[in-house]
């Protein structure tokens, strides 16, 4: 058959011998497109099992009653139940997000666009992933546990023989097997994990069935989960400190401290899974590309330079190659703690806002602030990513000037010059110092006056020995000047590695005070922690909740009335309407004529004007009756 490109994310510019060595038996390209019909076909049938909220009349017309209501596929503000199985969800399309940010997954489209139409490819493809996984997400969260759990494990199971069947297709051959066979082994492990998921589910289903009496109501995410409700109980306790559960741990106190008031939600689950795999697979693509790109550039060099220096460019291209790979070790370990940090950041930060004393401030608009929540876990890996490469090419830099300033030097036997170097860099460094404290310790015994009491903590900002401190400023001011450049340079490459070090780590700006809006990123984390304030504060939905359970029992206990008979809306609207109406005759001529001029009454003049004349006795005859017994009234005494 035709060859194809595998799902791995290493064959997405490899050479085109093994492209031409390998005929596919699997055409990814087609089973992509082809599991659209079984993925639109579950969505629909778990749609027609949906029952809609709310009963809409340009539905009348079709007689649907309440069914294709909206799949909600996953909840990721308020929901605290099956996260990890939503997680896992997430990680069986990480492969194929991955995939988009290199155009991979949109080459399945065979057609040619010109350059300013490539952007709507770009959506068309994520458009098609999105509908190629959303089985996974509809079938966890679907009510009818059976039908989904039996539609997701089948589902699962064809994605997942697929992409095995298409890793062992030509690895036989291929000298890049160990790296096919692992790029794919994360989505397989969630797709295995979804397995077992929707056959737990289907076993409970069935025993359900046979059991009713076992049946438990889990359908429904509780308005105030368990911990939010015990957060608040805690709140209402004489003390706000944390209760002592028992000695913690190393762990608990060095790395992470469990809290029994707060659970993440599905959203930062969702996102952790997703940025572990795909930084996964974008350290194996790193690790893969790079010796190709060396050896790139070793032979491009060997073309250019002299023969005589072909020995040390060699060196050269090989401590290239060294740096390059162990940086990538430092790059991989500070970017998985960012993640993890990222989560014990959201906590923290959730927390303060929940009391009341964080410092962040909010000063966007509602539909920025959604928007920023509903675009955060895609920034979020992007970010990640991105740090990663910039950690990488830092770390990289810095261990090229550690080799070409110290290594490389000492190996060929300069070790003075280097030792000299050293010393000139030290003393300059010390130099700075020594100024910089002597103006310290000037500005404090010389030029500050005394304290005003005893027992002042330190000297008050008033300048004493003026023409002293006059002509310190008037000398000292040439040499800050030429001591400007070094501290500047020194300001711009701080700027640079905490620019890159920070980068992956939206939860703060890197621009200064006051420009934090220009931060994209950060204005992405201020938004998500905005929209999960408002809608999973525990105080806020405590008090919803006891409004809810106080009408529930004032419902239960009210006195049974006829309007409950009628189980439609509009019925109750009618009755209300009619016996308005029969009190209240007058109340006709104030409503609308549409009726009354409509083909369907010819007579409508005559029943507006006898309608009229109706109300002008009644408004007659009640005015003649309320004269009457106010005449009764003031006779009756004399009597």
């Amino acid at each position: 058959m035709e060859s194809t490109p595998t799902f791995s994310a290493f064959t997405i510019n490899g050479s085109k011998d093994a492209e031409d060595s390998c005929q596919k038996n699997i055409r990814m390209d087609l089973f992509v497109h082809i599991s659209l019909i079984p993925a639109v076909l579950i969505t629909l049938l778990l749609s027609y099992l949906q029952n809609r909220a709310r009963h809409q009349k340009t539905t009348d017309k079709v007689p649907l009653g309440k069914r294709f209501g909206i799949v909600v596929p996953v909840n990721f503000i308020s929901s605290h139940s099956n996260r990890w199985s939503y997680g896992a969800a997430c990680g069986a399309t990480a492969t194929t997000v991955f995939l988009l940010f290199f155009n991979k997954y949109s080459g399945y489209f065979h057609f040619e666009v010109p350059p300013w139409a490539e952007v709507f490819v770009y959506l068309l493809s994520a458009l098609e992933v999105g509908l190629n996984y959303y089985p996974f997400f509809a079938c966890l969260s679907s009510n009818h546990k059976l039908i989904g759990s039996s539609l997701g494990f089948c589902y699962a199971l064809s994605w997942f023989c697929v992409q095995v069947a298409d890793v062992f297709d030509c690895w036989q051959i291929s000298e890049k097997s160990i790296i096919l066979i692992l790029t794919p082994i994360p989505s397989l492990a969630c797709c295995l994990f979804l397995m077992g998921k929707f056959l737990h589910m289907l076993v409970n289903a069935v025993i359900v069935l046979i059991r009713p009496e076992e049946e438990q109501q889990e359908n429904e995410e509780p308005l105030l989960p368990t911990h939010l409700s015990s957060y608040v109980k805690h709140l209402l306790q004489s003390s706000f400190e944390l209760r002592e559960h028992g000695q913690s741990s190393w762990i608990g106190q060095k790395i992470y401290a469990w809290d029994p008031y707060f659970k993440f939600p599905t959203r930062m689950i969702v996102t952790t899974v997703l940025c572990l795999t795909c930084l996964y697979n974008f350290v194996l693509l790193d690790l893969f590309f790079a010796p190709k790109i060396v050896a790139g550039l070793d032979k491009m060099s060997m073309q250019m330079v002299n023969q005589s220096y072909a020995n040390r460019t060699k060196m050269y291209i090989m401590v290239i190659q060294d740096n390059w790979f162990y940086c990538t070790f430092p790059s991989i370990f500070t970017s998985v703690i960012y993640i993890f940090h990222l989560l014990s950041c959201y906590r923290n930060q959730l927390k303060k806002l929940y009391r009341g004393a964080s410092k962040i401030s909010f000063a966007s608009r509602p539909p920025l602030v959604l928007a920023a929540s509903i675009r955060y876990a895609g920034n979020q890996i992007a970010y990640l990513l991105w740090g990663y490469f910039l950690l990488h090419i830092m770390f990289f830099l810095i261990g090229m000037m550690i080799s070409f300033v110290f290594i490389i030097p000492i190996k060929e036997g300069n070790g003075k010059l280097v030792l000299q170097g050293l010393g000139y860099a030290i003393l300059g460094i010390v130099l700075l110092l020594v100024v910089s404290a002597a103006q310290i310790l000037a500005s404090q015994f010389c030029f500050l006056q005394d304290k005003l009491s005893p027992t002042d903590k330190a000297k008050p900002l008033a300048i004493n020995n003026r023409r002293a401190f006059q002509n310190f400023s008037y000398f000292f001011m040439f040499y800050s000047t030429i001591l400007g450049f070094g501290t500047c340079l020194i300001r711009v490459t701080l700027n640079v590695f905490l620019g890159s070090w920070l980068l992956a780590r939206i939860d703060r700006p890197i621009f200064p005070r006051g420009y934090e809006c220009v931060d994209m990123g950060y204005s992405t984390w201020v938004g998500m922690l905005q929209v999960d304030l408002y809608h999973t504060h525990p105080v806020a939905l405590s008090f919803c909740n006891l409004l809810l359970q106080d009408s529930a029992s004032r419902m239960q206990h009210s006195s049974p009335d006829v309007l409950q008979d009628c189980s439609k809306k509009q019925g109750r609207t009618k009755w209300h309407l009619a016996y308005t109406l029969i009190n209240n005759p007058a109340l006709i001529l104030s409503r609308k004529q549409n009726n009354f001029t409509s083909l369907a009454y010819p007579q409508s003049q005559y029943a507006l004007d006898k309608l009229m004349i109706s109300a002008v006795r009644f408004r007659y005859q009640t005015q003649t009756e309320q004269d009457t017994g106010k005449l009764t009234d003031r006779t009756a005494p004399d009597l």
